[in-house]
């Protein structure tokens, strides 16, 4: 005990001394703490290897308790040197080698697995990394089976998360598991052992590992809010947000290896992350080698896949962030990756993600589209984060050559028999009427419709104009189907009331009712699929309708009621006319006769569109031969009509050969007659061509009866 302090009181002395309070059990100061007596109190601070809040030291009467906590000195980067592992324990820390790595002369060092000489089998070489080794066949051999190959990367991977889980740093995790990763990415021989699906399988093992060592890093956030870890193989630049986000509309840039993503705060924010935001971007050298252009999947039928066409032009990079939510986002994620080779002008940038619910892993160009590219850089706009590259296509990913030469040829010939089919329902006066001017309307349709789709159909250089023809094209499409069903409907009045002479001449639909409801409707559907989904136009190898979110029903739901109803329709009129036919005279039911009735009511099939159903049918094994069919039938829809409305009309022929020849008009009775009938005695052609052969079926009496 201290003397403090002595007084008199009367007359006894009084004498004061100190309390020792540190000698009290338990410890007034707490765990982990160091008690300090003085004079009248005591002071109380941390051991070494704990902290507090309080403060160094804590007197009593401060408000609040004093507590003392573990330092976790695995959270400095230069608590252990580089290959060791740190392990914090209470009030110190210890370092240990990470796994293929021992202690010598106090520090690790990496143990070559290739000096025992069983490591690999024979005829194989070992190839030691850091912390690991591989094994590849020798010149002149090739692995009998890929297990093995498969199997040591596979366990590097692996390696890689572990070794994440022990660091416990942000910079030292990522530089450690980078470091790894790399080793992995080097192997190139080693990947070009394996299978197609073991490669896939893997390679999404490895970009599964690259976003969770990533993630990982951001949990254990020790204060740098940005930083990049760049080695041989790998960048990675990554952030953590707190203040860049408080305003709307800010757009984030990350870069890695000549490559960069945009991402806008909105975006983040959409993801919803629990805890700390972060968000980071990573570049792969080398990785486009490994999964190169034979795993692009086409999902379109009708094209086929060529690599010897299609090329890798850009290293793989990757998107990460925190949240939940990593596609479908409100606003796209903006990738810049830069072209391996230079463009060419008649290259083709396609921009594709890889997508690991395909094929155990394949590139896919859903969810993405290009939306700019120069001869050194490619821009893309993706609705996700994912891993993605660009692949490039010589020219074009075209239909087979012969489909395209069918094609091409088809649509030419189409569009100049639409162009004379034109001139003559507007110029030949004599055989205007009502059914004439609803054939001028369908072939006006289909000349614009072909003529665009021909000439602009591949223009997807600039979007906004790609998006602009694949509107169009939309409306004029589903404008010409508007008129066939159109025409198949009044077909069918005509022939369903035969019985009543002249019932066209005085009880016909008004040509703009038949106009409002043939533009109208098709300009309805297109407004409402561009408001609701006005990104659905354009792709990234045509400018037509997106097939990939479904919006292609837009126009193929349209198009196939109309088809059901033109071929139910078609069907009943058959079966009333022919019925017709056997009851008008036997004279008319003749063989000759029959057969031509039979063509050019087959030749209505085509007229009206029923045979676009082939193009529904383009899959499994009979694709190829539906390819061909539909590619065949409908280029040549503009031929069918001008053959059977005008080659076929006997009217029309006497009215090109007056015109060209100079011949003067045929009788009453001859233009007035249908091409069947050019046989029958004069005085009965006339009723009868009226009756059987009506105007939609190719012949266009134009006086009454």
């Amino acid at each position: 005990m201290r003397t403090r302090k002595s007084q008199v009181k009367g007359l006894h002395r009084i004498e004061c001394q100190d309390v020792d309070e540190c000698s009290q059990s338990p410890n007034p100061c707490g765990p982990n703490t160091n008690c300090t007596n003085t004079i009248g109190r005591y002071l109380c601070n941390c051991l070494s290897g704990f902290s507090s809040p309080s403060g160094i030291y804590w007197i009593p009467g401060r408000t609040g308790p004093f507590q003392c906590t573990d330092i976790n000195e695995c959270l400095s980067e230069t608590a252990c040197p580089q290959h060791y592992i740190c392990r914090n324990t209470p009030g110190s820390y210890d370092c240990t080698c990470s796994t293929g790595f021992i202690s010598r002369n106090s520090h690790c060092e990496d143990v070559d697995e290739c000096m025992d000489a069983t490591a690999c089998p024979m005829h194989a070489t070992c190839i030691n990394t850091p912390g690991n080794y591989f094994c590849t066949c020798k010149r002149g051999y090739k692995s009998s089976t890929s297990e093995t190959s498969f199997c040591m990367l596979m366990d590097s991977i692996f390696s890689v998360l572990e070794d994440n889980c022990e660091n416990k740093t942000t910079t030292v995790s990522l530089e450690k598991a980078a470091e790894n990763l790399a080793s992995v990415l080097e192997e190139t021989s080693t990947w070009h052992n394996l299978s197609q699906e073991g490669t896939s399988t893997l390679a999404t093992a490895f970009l599964d590992s690259v976003e969770s060592a990533t993630l990982a890093a951001f949990v254990n956030f020790s204060g740098n809010t940005s930083q990049t870890v760049t080695n041989e193989y790998l960048e990675i630049q990554s952030k953590v947000i707190q203040d860049d986000c408080l305003g709307e509309n800010l757009v984030l840039t990350f870069s890695a290896k000549g490559d960069s993503m945009k991402i806008e705060c909105n975006t983040i924010n959409e993801s919803v992350s629990l805890g700390i935001t972060g968000v980071a971007f990573t570049s792969f050298l080398g990785m486009e080698s490994i999964l190169d252009e034979n795993f692009f999947y086409n999902p379109e039928a009708h094209l086929v896949r060529s690599p010897q066409k299609l090329w890798m032009n850009s290293r793989v990079v990757g998107g990460i962030i925190t949240g939940d939510k990593r596609d479908n986002f409100s606003n796209p994620v903006i990738y810049s990756l830069e072209n391996l080779e230079l463009k060419k002008k008649s290259d083709t940038c396609i921009c594709i993600s890889w997508d690991p619910e395909i094929k155990g892993g394949r590139w896919t160009p859903k969810g993405c589209m290009t939306l700019y590219s120069n001869e050194t850089h490619t821009t893309c706009s993706c609705n996700h984060l994912a891993n993605m590259a660009v692949i490039m296509a010589s020219g074009e990913i075209t239909m087979d050559f012969a489909l395209f030469l069918i094609s091409h040829v088809g649509m030419i010939l189409s569009l100049l028999c639409l162009a004379l089919a034109i001139a003559t329902f507007l110029l030949c006066r004599s055989i205007q009427n009502h059914n004439t001017t609803l054939h001028l309307h369908l072939c006006i349709c289909l000349f614009l419709a072909k003529l665009l789709f021909l000439v602009g159909v591949d223009k997807t250089e600039n979007k906004i104009v790609c998006a602009i023809i694949a509107g169009l094209l939309h409306y004029l499409f589903l404008a010409c189907f508007a008129w066939m069903l159109v025409e198949a409907v009044m077909l069918f009045l005509m022939v369903r009331n035969l019985k009543v002479v002249n019932y066209f001449s005085s009880r016909n639909i008004k040509t703009v009712y038949l106009c409002a409801f043939s533009y109208g409707l098709p300009g309805l559907i297109v407004a409402v699929a561009a408001g609701s989904q006005w990104e659905g136009y354009g792709m990234h190898n045509r400018c037509w309708l997106n097939t990939d979110t479904g919006f292609i029903w837009s126009f193929l739901g349209p198009v196939c009621t109309i088809i059901m109803i033109n071929s139910v329709l078609l069907i009943w009129t058959l079966w009333i006319l022919r019925k017709k036919l056997s009851s008008v005279n036997t004279e008319v039911s003749t063989l000759k006769d029959n057969r031509l009735l039979t063509l050019k009511a087959f030749a209505q099939l085509f007229i009206l569109g029923c045979s676009w159903i082939l193009g529904i049918f383009q899959i499994g094994p009979i694709a190829s031969i539906m390819a061909y069919l539909f590619t065949i039938i409908n280029s040549l829809q503009g031929t069918f009509i001008f053959i059977i409305h005008c080659v076929l009309n006997r009217q029309v022929r006497e009215e090109y050969k007056r015109c060209f020849i100079g011949k003067t008009k045929s009788s009453t009775t001859s233009q007035t007659s249908g091409v069947l009938l050019s046989s029958i005695p004069s005085t009965s052609k006339s009723v009868r061509g009226s009756l059987i052969y009506p105007p939609c079926m190719g012949l266009y009496p134009n006086r009454e009866i």
